[in-house]
């Protein structure tokens, strides 16, 4: 029977239209539409490589001593050492830029200093920005330069007989460095790195600082700390992963 109209289909009629029903089924089920299929995103983002990481550093720095050629030696004014935290992110190609924070202070060694060197006791928070290149060497090795400026924040102080003359500083600075790292881990990587920086230098007598000499006051923080530019040679040893 077809609808309400009580016709009914003979069964020689059935039997001739059957063949023509039957493969409408798969025709009807293929002619749904198909859900299609998202974007590789993440086969992109992963070939992409990593954008930021995070890491730790260790090192030290001097100041050129001036008419001091001899290696090693010729950096060992106002020798500072300290540690600090950086991260880099990735750009386009082998640029990263690079922000970083470190604490240093007044170290001994492990050049003593000159009896002419101001005896001062330093302690300076540096935060800084730089731009770089990274070239990959080998599957494990890679190098890199990078240019980059900022800011001192130092606490400094010398002696005068029972006392210490005080003051605190801001300072600009900026520097050229250029590093190698190998990696360690997937996505781990140690590193060591040398840095020429221009930065704010102490150039005092300290025959001056002798209360013998008849000071009636001890003198003003602004002349026994009136800065110049000074170049100081940095070493740094550091860890760091990509996240």
């Amino acid at each position: 029977m077809l609808g309400g109209s009580g016709m009914r289909l003979p069964p020689l009629a059935l039997i001739v239209l059957a063949p023509a029903i039957v493969p409408l089924g798969p025709t009807l089920a293929f002619a749904e539409p198909q859900p299609q299929p998202e974007p590789t995103t993440t086969l992109a983002k992963a070939a992409s490589g990593p954008t930021y990481d995070l890491g730790i550093r260790i090192g030290g720095y001097g100041f050129h001593r001036e008419g001091d050629n001899r290696p090693g030696e010729g950096w060992s004014q106002c020798r500072m050492n300290g540690l600090g935290v950086f991260g880099s992110r990735a750009l386009r190609g082998p640029l990263f830029v690079e922000a970083g924070l470190d604490m240093y202070s007044s170290a001994d060694g492990p050049i003593a200093p000159e009896p002419t060197d101001l005896p001062i006791d330093r302690t300076s928070g540096l935060l800084s920005a730089a731009i770089g290149a990274r070239i990959n060497v080998t599957s494990w090795l890679r190098g890199y330069v990078q240019l980059g400026t900022g800011l001192e924040v130092t606490r400094v102080s010398v002696p005068y007989g029972q006392e210490r003359i005080r003051d605190t500083k801001v300072m600009p600075e900026g520097f050229f460095g250029a590093g190698a790292e190998l990696k360690l881990l997937r996505g781990t990587y140690f590193g060591a790195s040398l840095r020429t920086l221009v930065m704010g230098n102490f150039d005092y007598d300290p025959a001056r600082l002798d209360m013998s000499n008849g000071w009636v006051a001890p003198p003003p923080a602004s002349e026994v700390f009136d800065a110049s530019a000074g170049v100081a040679a940095q070493g740094q040893f550091y860890v760091r992963h990509d996240l």
